[in-house]
């Protein structure tokens, strides 16, 4: 029946009622979406248009095919195409605009595939539709020509051959050459009947939707940013009251796929509809419960950018060698919390700078210049149909003006914590204000660790701050075979200023309570060591004073051990003493001089 029935669609196609032009019409805007790389406002404008429009929607889903086959093809040529004509023909302007208008700024007119597709699906679509309608016009002609002879006509009178055509072309209404000599209108009978009905259907059902949509988006969207999987349990927005509201958030850490990033519970914020038709998120308040980090997964999480095959090998290379090391030397561990390091440095460092060039560039009211090499750096981690320009000019694409974050798990060796932050943007440098957060332990007032970020004025460095007691050193510290430290306990204080290119954070680090397989170290009941990060979030360096501090710990250690020794002596001496003939004789005079007296 599905072999008789495809048969049957073909047969259509071929004798069917579709005229020429509602062929040319069908072919062409079926390429034309099929060239959307994303859904958005312009892919549902896409489909309106063609249901307004005269065309044969068999043909539509033929030439859909074909598109998006192509679209796939020509994506690297598309995405070069759409930064030409973006960033090169003095339209940025204009696609800016529309950017950030409200409605216009749904068609995603920011995507690069989308914009440089446009010619492509343009050229592809006109020879296609032309190929096509001429193709079916050329047969059809034939069949009316061959149906006119005397011979054919015989042939195909008798009833096993009408049985032949019933069963490749079905019934048939109208004649072939009713339908060569057809001339169909521009637009459809009924066509804003039809388009209305469908945006009618299409607005129902998102409403009934749209926590679904909403949930696959803000998967894709945060996925996007991590290069890794992404899970919500439940996602909630409500367009009256303006809410939206999130349960279980899972970020799986790119770097580990075991495990979570960061796992929160519930989260929620303040939206409103102009802003989300505009793309453009300004939250009053975000909040959240409930926040931890490295968090085994119930299943492993997938990566969804691309992965560089040497990076991969290399990492492949350092777990096999990190199993056949395990219990041994301890300079892998070091290797590999380097590399943990210098790669979050490179991110911070990426992040900075961008924004202190953006906002160099607003202060002299200019724009920010696009950097190519940046956009094929993203092309080739996010895929080239789905990268986007920056096209933001007069605000951030998302302002949180306040954010609370409470029960936030650090690790073991912390208490839980709580996260109060403001002015969290997109584009901080668009923002008037500085950029903050603050983690407190949960009942007390005295900070944890700030950041401040100041891109409002570039005359200011930016701050940072710790003040971090009773962090555990046992688990964290790995000294080999030659010092094994079982417990301690270090405070860690810290006031300093940053940038992109400079580091200098002055650091105090108290360490006591040591336990371990050194006696002189066990002895010492507190180290202070002073010392300073300097150089940059490329190069960090640590220096770390160990002269007077380290000297004057072991000096004051070694006179408390020759006092408590000395004490031990003198006692010893004494009960020595006391245990004598002569001091037992004189007891005993001194217990008859007593009862004398009393």
């Amino acid at each position: 029946m599905i072999t008789i029935k495809i048969i049957r669609k073909i047969g259509k196609m071929l004798r069917g009622g579709a005229g020429k032009k509602e062929i040319f019409l069908g072919a062409l805007c079926g390429v034309l979406i099929g060239f959307n790389p994303v859904a958005s406002l312009t892919l549902a404008l896409a489909i309106l248009i063609t249901l307004l429009l005269n065309a044969n929607v068999g043909f539509a889903l033929l030439g859909a095919a074909l598109g998006k086959i192509m679209s796939l093809i020509l994506s690297a040529a598309s995405f070069h195409t759409g930064y030409f004509i973006i960033h090169s023909m003095g339209l940025e302007g204009l696609f800016s605009k529309l950017s950030n208008a409200p409605v216009t700024a749904l068609m995603d007119l920011n995507v690069y595939a989308m914009v440089g597709s446009l010619p492509f699906s343009i050229i592809i679509g006109i020879l296609f539709a032309k190929f096509i309608s001429a193709t079916i016009n050329k047969i059809r002609e034939q069949m009316v020509k061959a149906g006119g002879n005397e011979k054919v006509g015989k042939a195909v009178g008798n009833k096993f051959s009408r049985f032949l055509m019933w069963l490749a072309f079905g019934k048939q209404k109208v004649s072939t050459s009713d339908v060569l000599a057809k001339e169909s209108p521009l637009l459809r009978k009924s066509g804003l009947i039809l388009v209305g009905s469908v945006a009618v259907i299409g607005l129902v059902l998102q409403f009934f939707l749209l926590d679904v949509v909403l949930k696959k988006g803000l998967q894709s969207a945060i996925s996007a940013e991590t290069g890794a999987e992404v899970n919500i349990g439940k996602a909630n927005l409500s367009l009256a009251g303006g809410k939206l509201e999130i349960e279980d958030l899972q970020v799986t850490d790119p770097d580990k796929l075991t495990h979570n990033l960061i796992q929160l519970d519930t989260l929620s914020a303040d939206v409103s509809v102009s802003d989300l038709l505009r793309k453009s998120y300004a939250i009053d308040l975000l909040a959240g419960s409930t926040l931890k980090r490295d968090v085994l997964r119930k299943s492993p999480g997938k990566l969804i950018v691309k992965e560089d095959k040497a990076d991969k090998d290399a990492e492949k290379k350092e777990k096999e060698d990190a199993e056949k090391d395990k219990g041994g030397k301890s300079i892998d561990d070091y290797l590999t919390q380097a590399k943990t390091v210098k790669k979050y440095g490179e991110k911070a460092y990426e992040f900075l700078k961008k924004s202190r060039d953006n906002a160099e560039a607003v202060a002299k009211n200019e724009k920010p210049k696009p950097s190519k090499e940046k956009a094929v750096a993203d092309a080739k981690r996010l895929g080239y149909l789905k990268t986007r320009a920056d096209l933001v000019s007069t605000r951030p694409a998302w302002t949180v003006h306040k954010i609370e974050i409470d029960n936030v798990e650090i690790g073991s060796h912390m208490s839980l914590q709580k996260i109060a932050g403001s002015e969290l943007s997109s584009h901080p440098e668009l923002n008037a204000m500085p950029t903050s957060l603050v983690m407190t332990p949960v009942g007390e007032t005295e900070p944890t660790a700030k950041i401040v970020l100041h891109f409002e004025n570039l005359a200011l460095q930016h701050e940072i701050s710790a003040n971090m007691k009773n962090v555990s050193i046992g688990d964290s510290i790995k000294t080999g075979d030659s010092l094994k430290i079982e417990d301690g306990k270090v405070d860690i204080t810290a006031n300093g200023k940053f940038s992109a290119d400079t580091l200098e954070v002055p650091f105090s680090l108290l360490v006591r309570d040591l336990k371990t397989d050194n006696s002189t170290l066990n002895s010492l009941k507190q180290i202070e060591l002073p010392g300073k990060l300097y150089g940059s979030l490329l190069s960090p360096r640590v220096k770390v004073d160990l002269g007077d501090n380290l000297k004057n710990a072991v000096v004051g250690a070694a006179k408390d051990k020759a006092k408590e020794e000395a004490k031990k002596a003198a006692e010893k001496e004494m009960n020595k003493a006391l245990e004598s003939d002569e001091a037992k004789e004189l007891k005993g005079k001194a217990n008859d001089a007593l009862k004398k007296l009393f």
